[in-house]
């Protein structure tokens, strides 16, 4: 059986947000670190990748208003 994709959030050391989707945490740190491996001042804080919840998902965009 094959793994579906979950969708990880995860913040920047230094503040800021975003999120990848994966089939692993490891594979969306994966991810994570290639697509912002070219960013500067952006760095992927491995330790605060978690599966995405619908609280959680809320919270995150609230801090947008």
């Amino acid at each position: 059986m094959a793994l579906q994709n979950k969708e990880y959030l995860y913040s920047f050391i230094g503040g800021g947000w975003n999120s990848e989707l994966a089939k692993t945490k490891r594979g969306a740190i994966a991810q994570a670190k290639k697509r912002w491996a070219n960013s500067d001042g952006l760095e992927v804080d491995e330790k605060s990748f978690r599966i995405k919840t619908t609280q959680d998902y809320n919270m995150l965009l609230s801090l947008f208003y």
